[in-house]
């Protein structure tokens, strides 16, 4: 987790029926996910999976948005990422400054 504002991140990774991405999006634009505060942003990718949705917020916030979308009709498959914080990406940034 994100340690200076407490906040997870997780990719989403869903399989939709095969033709039925258009009827998944409209699903998600009617519901408002879109605009939705934990749904960071949505992208239509080919490959393994169709779309890919990067949530943020609380743990509880984004096992609760990874829920209701699995409840669709069109969802045939997902995957989730959950992010964590490896590395103080600043604390690294300065000991590089120390070190020049």
């Amino acid at each position: 987790m994100n340690r200076k504002d407490d906040r997870a991140r997780a990719y989403m990774l869903l399989e939709i029926q095969p033709g039925k991405e258009k009827e998944f999006g409209d699903e998600i634009l009617s519901k408002g996910f879109l605009v939705d505060s934990k749904v960071e942003r949505m992208d239509f990718v080919h490959g393994p999976y169709d779309f890919v949705l990067v949530l943020k917020g609380s743990m509880e916030d984004i096992d609760s948005k990874l829920m209701e979308m699995r409840k669709s009709p069109y969802v045939r498959r997902t995957e989730t990422l959950i992010c964590f914080e490896m590395f103080d990406l600043q604390e690294i940034s300065d000991r590089l400054k120390q070190q020049t």
